[in-house]
């Protein structure tokens, strides 16, 4: 977990931003408020912001502060001993950080397409990088697909959000969701972090159920709804409670899982919290709905100068030279070859 020594600097730093730096559709910004420090979004048009994407408290660093972050990890009530763990986008590497200290034999694979995040979360999240946790800078659904068939996570985390609430259209299909559950082990588990008042949330939401056999959301205040999705089977939200309990007790961790669980929806009352969910449709490769990208944040290519090697921030799969570097860019989705089932 965070080494406190090696951020010891950051704590003699005065409040206020610590970092501000240009990625993708955003600038990056680090801000230091007393004991947290954050990691926001910033909007290179209009330089607003109401995406934080990481936070730590150097007075409690185990603590996950986001109630997001802190859904995600309900995973482990299928898997409480995962062995194995994919996250398809890092960021500031909380999750992983926590996850690395409080399973001692889990291994970790991460992929993020933006280096800056790596560099932020070894130098003001102190991410404990080693044989266990690992990163890699390429696209969070091609790695997946050049993994060997027998290659198998307990869970896999998707957290692609950028900007207002988009997330990348190849991670948002059902050809990427089958890929996710030929690489699930038995009772292995997805997380997947949307945002409610994005416009395609009751697609991608449908999308999942396309794949997995039980889908369950935890709406939250802030506006993200996680889905955990999986083929075991069906747990009621008791015996779901009834299973944070044993691994509170058995992990003492510094968060309340139980406090998110107790929103969960389940069967019928999915449409409880998504009314148009029944009139959904299936996101699939080859198909992106009108306006999809339409979503995705403004992008000045002048900022594209240097980085034109990378993934498009978009997703469409292409390289940023041939995408949304191009003024007036009309971005299409490329397609992937997924793994086959073991």
């Amino acid at each position: 977990m965070t080494n406190d020594k090696r951020l010891d600097w950051l704590q003699a730093q005065p409040d206020g931003c610590l970092l501000l730096a240009p990625s993708g559709v955003h600038f990056v910004m680090v801000e230091k408020s007393k004991s947290v420090i954050r990691v926001a979004l910033i909007d290179r048009d209009y330089l607003t912001s109401d995406l934080v994407q990481s936070q730590l408290d150097f007075n409690e660093p185990l603590n996950l502060i986001s109630p997001y972050s802190q859904a995600m990890l309900l995973s482990l009530v299928w898997q409480p001993e995962p062995k194995r763990v994919y996250c398809a986008g890092f960021g500031g590497g909380r999750i992983p950080s926590v996850l690395h200290h409080y399973f001692p034999h889990v291994q970790i694979e991460c992929t993020e397409i933006e280096p800056l995040f790596i560099e932020i979360a070894t130098e003001f999240f102190g991410v404990p990088f080693d044989e266990r946790l690992k990163v890699t800078l390429q696209d969070g659904r091609d790695y997946l697909a050049k993994q060997e068939p027998d290659v198998c996570y307990d869970i896999i985390f998707t957290d692609a959000i950028i900007g207002n609430g988009y997330t990348p259209y190849r991670l948002a299909t059902q050809e990427f969701y089958q890929l996710c559950q030929n690489h699930l082990s038995e009772n292995g588990v997805l997380a997947v972090n949307l945002f409610q008042r994005e416009r395609f949330y009751a697609d991608k939401v449908k999308t999942i159920q396309a794949v997995f056999a039980q889908v369950y959301l935890f709406p939250l205040e802030g506006g993200n709804t996680v889905v955990l999705a999986t083929n075991s089977p069906p747990l009621n939200s008791p015996e779901i409670l009834e299973r944070i309990q044993v691994l509170q007790n058995d992990h003492q961790f510094a968060f309340l899982l139980s406090e998110t669980a107790v929103q969960v929806k389940i069967g019928s009352r999915l449409i409880e919290c998504i009314p148009q969910l029944d009139r959904a449709k299936v996101l699939v490769d080859a198909e992106p709905p009108v306006g999809y990208f339409d979503d995705l944040p403004s992008f000045n290519p002048l900022f594209a100068q240097g980085i034109s090697d990378r993934p498009c921030p978009c997703g469409s799969g292409q390289l940023l030279q041939e995408c949304h570097s191009r003024l007036n860019a009309n971005c299409q989705p490329s397609t992937v070859e997924t793994s086959e089932s073991s």
